[in-house]
């Protein structure tokens, strides 16, 4: 009989049949800056950026929705500049730029919010494809053991540029990868699984078995476009395209469009509040109710059609 109090976060999420879909924390600007020192629990706000600094990145969190600051790092030290990135999260055209400084000072007169107003930042577009692995230990020890051990294995690889990182969201689905400037949130990666998740990535895929979401996406949208994934086998990134979403009385729909159809898909779902109960983090022993999403049907339509009808 297993003990519930002996295991981690990780262990008692998968033993749970936790679902992964539906998870990814909904961000669609990110700021990247390449920081050496140790990370705390608060990674940024304990930081010893200077302040100056530290109120400059804010101020970017102030400008853009749904954005946040994530710091990172790479295998050891490094000689030279420092890296910052900005990534522009969207369903059709992410964007990543990238800029190189000698000193953390040299980020104030990066001004994002006016090169993006100016359209000057496409100086500085940058078509690297970033792994952020959540290998951030002093917020749960499962993001550093997993998380450390794949982004031993992802230094090895050609074709991306993976970068250790500070918390992405979910403890309990470590190790955790993001894909950007897609925003592809994968969880449960492990030495096993992680050159499927590239491979897929380096083909333009997703792969449907760690497949967490999009930060473009809602979590009921992110849900239902894992459901239609899975149901059409449509794994291209860019294969669906989002139309519409509405909370209905019993379920939700969520409708997409299919790249080189004139079909359209309502997918519906219901969700269960309290389906599974938990400990989300090592660091945090009492339980959670947490929720769960179902498939309910797959409707195709033709949209001149339904307005006929109507």
């Amino acid at each position: 009989m297993t003990n519930e109090k002996t295991l981690t976060c990780s262990q008692m999420s998968s033993l749970s049949g936790e679902h992964l879909y539906g998870t990814a924390p909904q961000v669609k600007n990110w700021f990247l800056l390449e920081y050496s020192g140790m990370w705390k629990k608060e990674a940024f706000a304990q930081s010893k950026l200077p302040q100056a600094v530290k109120g400059h990145l804010e101020k970017f969190l102030l400008s853009f929705e749904e954005s946040r600051i994530q710091l990172i790092g790479g295998s050891g030290p490094r000689q030279g500049s420092l890296v910052f990135y900005y990534a522009s999260v969207s369903e059709f055209f992410p964007k990543l730029y990238k800029f190189e400084m000698e000193t953390y000072e040299d980020l104030l007169s990066i001004d994002i919010v006016e090169l993006v107003h100016t359209g000057e930042i496409e100086k500085f577009s940058c078509e690297e494809k970033l792994v952020l692995v959540c290998t951030h230990g002093a917020r749960d020890n499962c993001c550093a053991a997993a998380g450390s051990m794949v982004y031993k294995e992802l230094i090895q690889k050609e074709g991306i540029y993976p970068w250790r990182t500070t918390h992405v969201g979910a403890h309990r689905f470590a190790a955790n990868l993001v894909m950007l400037p897609e925003g592809i949130y994968y969880g449960r990666v492990t030495t096993e699984n992680f050159n499927d998740i590239v491979s897929s990535h380096l083909r333009g895929e997703i792969f449907l078995d760690c497949y967490r979401g999009r930060s473009c996406f809602s979590q009921t949208s992110q849900v239902s476009d894992y459901f239609l994934r899975k149901e059409i086998q449509k794994l291209g990134i860019y294969d669906i395209r989002w139309e519409f979403e509405k909370d209905r009385e019993d379920y939700t729909a969520v409708e997409f469009g299919i790249k080189g159809e004139t079909t359209i898909y309502s997918v519906n779902t219901v969700v269960m509040n309290q389906a599974i109960k938990l400990k989300t983090s090592c660091e945090e022993p009492e339980v959670k109710a947490l929720p769960q999403f179902y498939f309910y049907s797959l409707i195709p339509y033709e949209p001149l059609r339904r307005e006929k009808e109507d």
